[in-house]
């Protein structure tokens, strides 16, 4: 697949907006309310409320991720520090802007949502203790959870209805860009398989070799003969797969050497192969799936497509409505601009 492709499919199920457990754009945590906070930095204000530099460590952390990604090692200069913040200070803006518009819809029954936004959200968590250690991590007590789910549901709300979220992709655009992307979707031939490897590599004598064929053979005819593959890998196995009775989960080829793939891309099913010689030495082969290789059918992509159109209509919708947002919104940017002295 393309990469522009391969990086959708990371983000296919994370929400277009994602507020939740990030800063709270303007206000302080409940944690933090009644208590004096000395120093705080006001970096902008949007119609008037304030947004405090804290706001903006989330998207600076995302930043420097990103620095990092692409090869950068040392720490970012003043310079390049002072744009990974401005840029920061830009998100911030447009999510306080959207909170502000999406307050003035209605949503019936908005506290039974928020309810049920809240629990989903515990639901990923075993025990109320792992649910703690995570409100804790993030900074936030319980009611400040239910805070930032109700300002999404409010963002999801307004966005839907004004046409930005979930706008619908005609058939016709579907197919079309399936044909135009055939490629992009063209997958490997896939092999589950477990081995029991006996070692005995290119340096070992004649006599060892001989020796490790034989001790593989005989192991192999007591699965033949009925004994279970996984429990006869963890016995007699002598790789680091032995543990895990000898399970190599999906592999493509290249995986393993060129012998081990030109027989257990040949296998069938539940087969179990003769013994295979490779330079690490001699292998039992047990096959549990196949997936063919090749171009799914439009079918089996449709769902794909669909989201992936959504997701690129979507960021053009966002940014036209921002821009339309911003001409009527007063924006004060506090933060200062100028390049740090060197």
């Amino acid at each position: 697949m393309t990469q522009r492709i391969r990086n959708f499919i990371i983000l296919l199920t994370t929400p277009f907006l994602i507020f939740c457990f990030m800063s709270i754009a303007r206000g302080e945590s409940e944690a933090e309310k009644g208590n004096e906070i000395k120093d705080r930095i006001i970096v902008a204000r949007v119609n008037g409320e304030p947004i405090y530099k804290e706001a903006l460590a989330p998207y600076m952390q995302q930043e420097m991720k990103k620095f990092k990604k692409y090869g950068m090692t040392r720490k970012a200069s003043p310079e390049v520090e002072k744009r990974m913040e401005m840029r920061a200070l830009e998100r911030v803006i447009d999510q306080e802007i959207i909170i502000q518009e999406s307050q003035k819809i209605k949503i019936d029954d908005i506290d039974k949502k928020v309810d049920e936004g809240v629990n989903k959200i515990k639901s990923k968590y075993k025990t109320e203790e792992l649910f703690n250690a995570f409100l804790a991590s993030k900074k936030l007590t319980e009611n400040d959870l239910r805070e930032n789910v109700r300002k999404q549901i409010y963002m999801d709300t307004y966005l839907e209805k004004n046409g930005v979220r979930n706008p619908v992709i005609p058939e016709e655009e579907m197919k079309k860009f399936y044909e135009e992307s055939k490629d992009s979707f063209r997958t490997e031939e896939y092999v589950r398989a477990s081995h029991i490897l006996i070692k005995a590599d290119e340096n070992a004598s004649q006599e060892e070799k001989d020796a490790a064929r034989k001790k593989a053979e005989t192991i192999r005819a007591e699965i033949v003969s009925g004994k279970d593959f996984a429990p006869m890998a963890r016995e007699f196995s002598e790789d680091g797969r032995a543990a895990n009775g000898g399970n190599l989960d999906y592999i493509t080829r290249g995986y393993m050497p060129p012998e081990f793939d030109l027989v257990a891309f040949a296998m069938k099913k539940d087969e179990v192969s003769e013994v295979v010689q490779t330079k690490f030495g001699f292998h039992i082969i047990k096959v549990f799936d196949k997936k063919p290789g090749g171009i799914p059918p439009y079918e089996e992509m449709r769902d794909f497509i669909e989201k992936y159109l959504q997701q690129e209509e979507t960021k053009k919708k966002l940014a036209s409505h921002m821009a339309e947002l911003k001409t009527k919104a007063k924006i004060e940017v506090l933060l200062d601009q100028s390049a740090p002295d060197k």
